[in-house]
């Protein structure tokens, strides 16, 4: 393909992938409630690192394999979101 991308779904991966963390950025920069958490989650990475002393690297390795975690799920929250979207286009004719 001309863009670089081998196939329509590694092109299709990259938008979607755009598409879920273009929100949360937005709220990121803007909502005073979304950085007060944010703020909070920083806090105490930073007093657990403390904590920790020379073992500060585990809370990394946590991190890691939890969002490897939730990774699977948000994919399979996305995946249904789709699936519900064409279910409703077919319900409304449209498909």
């Amino acid at each position: 393909m001309e863009n670089g991308y081998h196939s329509f779904a590694d092109n299709f991966r990259g938008c979607c992938v755009k598409s879920c963390t273009r929100l949360a950025y937005e709220h990121e920069q803007n909502d005073a409630e979304y950085a007060g958490a944010q703020q909070e989650c920083d806090r105490l990475y930073d007093l657990i690192k403390e904590k920790l002393g020379e073992e500060h690297g585990l809370v990394n390795e946590f991190d890691a394999a939890k969002n490897q975690t939730l990774a699977f799920g948000n994919e399979f929250i996305y995946q249904q979101g789709f699936q519900d979207c064409v279910t409703l286009l077919r319900w409304i004719g449209l498909i």
